[in-house]
């Protein structure tokens, strides 16, 4: 079998629709049959749209869709916003297709009533190149999501950080080669989401991990530029208990059933505020760390970097406290 993944580079990089039409094959264990990723999306549409159906434009509520590379610090702020008193939601888009790309069809979203804010967390990768290369915020639209009572939060972290994160949690799963394919495909998938909600007029702001540096001043900024500043209180920061852990009946976050080869125990740590945590680089070779640190990889973390300081109007000793 030919290996897609130079192909799907080369569409990716250079932002070619045909990359929505180029065939993906199975792995046996996360996809188990030939599909594309307009055909995968296709299905999500259907199934979101039948959860959707009967709701007025006007009747839907304000959904901020966090979306970046895996292993960015998404599950943190998930938990933000569901701390916040947002319904938060892990993953609803992305677990209908992996139920798609494993022979079933999944169950529509089902939006809970009388909730004027949601929070979904939609990330890229990391076991198959449509997961690496989907947009939910394409899913969400065509199905029926008002592109005005939507808002598209990118999230993402230095490259080095990100790549080792997925090393240590991906690599007896798919081998390093994968880790590495898909986290890059992910990677090119941060312009082709901009360039997306540019054409829609989709509202984007920008939110990588570092900003989790000095939480007291980036939070309120983001609460702000996404038009809820009055969920923002800062004691929501802190304390968090029981409800920062994923795996505990009393997180804030609604976790839909996932397809068996997805299911990973232990895969999210538990926390008890927002806040920072550094990383040691400690798994990666020379060779993946040249990926890391490649011109595409960087520059895309460095368009995150300054949208960021922009849309959030971050004072230069902030912007260096952060960013560095």
């Amino acid at each position: 079998m030919t290996d897609p993944y130079p192909l799907l580079h080369q569409l990716a990089a250079a932002g070619d629709p045909a990359l929505n039409s180029t065939p993906l094959p199975p792995d046996g264990r996360y996809q188990v049959v030939t599909s594309t990723v307009d055909d995968v999306t296709a299905q999500i549409v259907r199934t979101l749209r039948d959860g959707f159906a009967g709701r007025a434009p006007a009747d839907f509520p304000l959904l901020v869709l966090g979306w970046g590379r895996c292993r960015v610090g998404s599950t943190a702020v998930t938990n933000l916003f569901g701390m916040a008193g947002a319904a938060a939601f892990y993953q609803p888009v992305k677990t209908i297709g992996r139920f798609v790309l494993t022979g079933g069809e999944g169950s529509p979203w089902k939006l809970p009533d009388g909730e004027p804010v949601l929070f979904a967390k939609e990330m890229a990768g990391p076991y198959v190149p449509f997961e690496a290369l989907f947009n939910p915020a394409r899913c969400l639209i065509e199905a029926g999501w008002p592109v005005e009572r939507l808002r598209l939060l990118i999230l993402d972290r230095q490259p080095r950080a990100s790549l080792d994160s997925w090393m240590a949690k991906w690599e007896a799963k798919i081998g390093r080669k994968r880790v590495v394919e898909n986290f890059t495909l992910s990677t090119l998938n941060y312009a082709l989401m901009r360039d997306y909600a540019a054409a829609q007029g989709l509202a984007v702001t920008h939110f990588p991990y570092e900003s989790s540096r000095a939480p007291e001043q980036t939070v309120s900024r983001l609460f702000d530029r996404l038009g809820i500043a009055g969920l923002y209180r800062p004691q929501m920061l802190t304390g968090w208990g029981a409800a920062g852990d994923l795996n505990s009946d009393q997180s804030k976050i609604h976790h839909p059933v996932e397809p068996e080869p997805y299911v990973v125990p232990g895969l999210h740590g538990n926390a008890d505020e927002y806040r920072f945590r550094d990383r040691q680089v400690s798994v990666l070779t020379d060779e993946e760390l040249a990926v890391a640190d490649s011109a595409e990889v960087v520059a895309s973390y460095q368009e995150s970097v300054r949208s960021c300081a922009r849309e959030l109007d971050l004072p230069a000793p902030l912007r260096e406290e952060i960013f560095g």
